[in-house]
């Protein structure tokens, strides 16, 4: 039987990423009704799903409690997130939530027990571990290909907060999103490195903002940004390496570009945004080598995150699942780099830990 989604947030990544996933897998899901408060949101998704009124809501506890989903996809603003996902559990729904989870790990950790206290499935949406490339890069890693590891370097940047004319959106606003790109751009790279197995133990942060004031959304005013445009983080792994992530939306003429590279004794892999049909092997002694992916992998360019997720209600755990599990533990590190960045000192996760 197929399952049944609702989706809470009509935005851009539900609109164009998640709506559309969930079509590739038409056989195992669908999705029944959709949540958004914004009139223009919700033309778009009459315009896309082609439901009926009975089905589009403006308020997600109607549509929760509406007996038309199994199941709900929250893609609202990071301050929602816990909020809604602890009502759809209550009622007996299982969640599949954006990236970060919350605005903090005790919510987070709040959500996680609520969902094993219910026996219910939580999934957070970490695409790149959903993504061929990487789960390639995993295998090479995990076949100690390259040997010991040393060094780990994450690149994760784009020109998202210099768009012209860009107003003062949730993202900008600390009270609605927690932090700036740290969460938004580093939460999926803080969880790249937990599933990997990299086991972090601390971290030493900076972040800033280059663009410091925007007009409000709805009126000629401008206020203040209150969250980052750019992290770096330094981070200290169990073996004694370490691994550098770099994060901005503030680098120009650059929409988008991710890249993973890990050194070991014998040599590195990596992988670059810049072409999901290949990853770059170099062994030492040997030439560098442009991996295809393998078809066992799925398509190169394809996303898989829908269908862990249609596979978690089904029962079906593999090692690419991205539970709330995986959600507190990226939640924890963002809170542990925040301090970080706050009182310039570094920060074991023990810290952040100990105070749950």
């Amino acid at each position: 039987m197929k399952k049944r989604i609702g989706i809470i947030g009509f935005g851009w990544i539900a609109r164009d990423i998640h709506y559309p996933n969930y079509l590739t897998i038409a056989d195992e899901c669908e999705i029944t009704a959709v949540c958004d408060i914004t009139e223009q949101a919700i033309k778009n998704a009459k315009e896309k799903t082609g439901l009926s009124d009975e089905c589009i809501f403006t308020d997600y506890k109607a549509l929760i409690d509406s007996g038309l989903c199994d199941a709900v996809d929250i893609c609202t603003p990071n301050y929602l997130h816990c909020e809604i996902a602890k009502y759809a559990l209550n009622a007996g729904l299982a969640v599949s939530i954006e990236k970060p989870v919350g605005m903090n790990s005790k919510e987070v950790k709040e959500v996680k027990e609520l969902a094993e206290s219910k026996g219910l499935p939580a999934f957070v949406c970490f695409t790149w571990r959903h993504r061929a490339p990487l789960r390639y890069l995993k295998d090479i890693m995990d076949a100690s290909t390259v040997g010991e590891i040393n060094h780990i370097y994450v690149k994760c940047i784009k020109d998202s907060a210099l768009w012209p004319g860009r107003r003062l959106e949730w993202r900008f606003q600390k009270e609605k999103s927690g932090v700036g790109v740290l969460s938004d751009l580093g939460s999926h790279m803080l969880d790249l490195l937990n599933w990997l197995g990299t086991d972090i133990q601390g971290i030493s942060a900076n972040y800033g903002t280059f663009v410091k004031r925007r007009q409000l959304i709805d009126s000629d005013e401008w206020g203040d940004v209150t969250t980052d445009d750019w992290a770096n983080l330094i981070i200290d792994l169990k073996n004694g390496s370490s691994a550098t992530v770099a994060l901005s939306r503030g680098c120009a003429t650059c929409p988008g570009l991710t890249e993973v590279e890990i050194f070991g004794l014998n040599g590195y892999v990596k992988f670059s945004e810049s072409d999901f049909s290949h990853i770059t092997l170099h062994k030492e002694g040997e030439e560098e080598q442009l991996l295809p992916i393998p078809e066992s992998y799925g398509a190169a360019d394809s996303l898989h995150q829908c269908k862990s997720f249609i596979n978690l209600l089904n029962g079906k755990v593999d090692e690419y699942t991205s539970t709330i599990d995986y959600g507190l533990q990226s939640q924890i590190v963002l809170d542990a780099a925040e301090i970080s960045g706050k009182e310039k000192r570094f920060v074991a996760l023990k810290e952040v830990w100990d105070k749950l």
